[in-house]
């Protein structure tokens, strides 16, 4: 890892913009401006919260038992999957969803732009990538904007000849006041496949409640999606392109109290919303080209 005080020699002050160190080593950038609060971790690349100066709670969720352990997934925010989302397709012994939510990223730039926005642009490298998954031939890169919206796109460049193919997810957490308060609109008339029910593929009929454990990933889907909260009195609006996949996920109290980062009530104050390119909607990427996902994040009164 980067030493603290050598990334703020050379990226310099930024008003709003402040770096903190985890227990472990960790680095933590902190945002804190007129228009929102947030923070994002180095470890994983990952934006662990946001919350709009027009919120009276957070948006982005992180569970009160998260761990800060390297190798370990940061459960809270928007971990990052890819170079492939779930399991590996050959490897068992490949972590879930991929090397970049357990990878120290690089910062590339912070700005702040007149509109009182700051956007953070993380990377890794071919070095970073070297011993992964493709040898020396692609690159990631990461893009946030935080304002009164939270705009996150990633960039996946195949710098070699050879054809390649991945998948990959934005795997959510948005804050909620209880599970059981809470419809995803968007989504109705959409096939699926139910990952509780042995992989099922059903048709979503209506809005999506929840009364017990959720997983479903919706292919060839490029939907806005809708999470409506009757407590919280409002919306999250999840706007994406490059993405031909959703997921839709809540572990439910008997997963949830085995995982020792979530534990027995945390789930009830979550949902994942993913924006996904997952199982048969993998990208196809030829040498010399990159691709884009895409998302915005907002809320509205409801």
């Amino acid at each position: 890892m980067i030493p603290l005080s050598a990334i703020e020699k050379t990226l310099g002050s930024k008003e709003g913009v402040c770096f903190k160190e985890l227990p472990g080593g960790m680095t933590v950038i902190e945002i804190d401006t007129p228009l929102a609060t947030a923070s994002l971790s180095l470890y994983g690349g990952q934006v662990l919260t946001w919350q709009p100066k027009t919120q009276a709670s957070p948006v982005l969720w992180a569970s009160n038992l998260v761990k800060y352990l390297n190798g370990k997934a940061i459960r809270a925010g928007i971990p990052i999957c890819w170079p492939w989302f779930g399991a590996h397709p050959a490897k068992q012994d490949f972590p879930g969803h991929g090397y970049a939510r357990i990878t120290n990223w690089k910062i590339s730039s912070i700005d702040d732009d007149e509109d009182g926005t700051i956007k953070i642009c993380l990377a890794l490298g071919d070095s970073d990538l070297a011993s992964i998954h493709w040898g020396s031939k692609v690159s990631l890169e990461l893009k946030v904007i935080i304002g009164s919206t939270l705009d996150v796109e990633l960039t996946t460049r195949n710098k070699g000849m050879q054809e390649i193919e991945f998948t990959e997810g934005l795997h959510t957490y948005f804050h909620v006041s209880d599970i059981s308060n809470v419809e995803v609109l968007g989504l109705e008339g959409a096939d699926y496949i139910d990952l509780v029910n042995q992989n099922e593929s059903r048709t979503q009929c209506a809005a999506i409640s929840f009364d017990g454990e959720v997983g479903r990933i919706f292919l060839e889907n490029y939907s806005t999606c809708i999470i409506r909260d009757e407590g919280l009195k409002r919306c999250i609006s999840i706007e994406k392109s490059g993405s031909k996949s959703t997921a839709v996920w809540n572990p439910g109290l008997q997963i949830a109290s085995k995982m020792d980062d979530l534990g027995s009530l945390g789930w009830r104050n979550m949902v994942c919303v993913e924006s996904a390119n997952a199982l048969t909607d993998k990208i196809t990427l030829a040498g010399n080209h990159s691709h884009k996902h895409h998302v915005i994040y907002s809320v509205s009164p409801l």
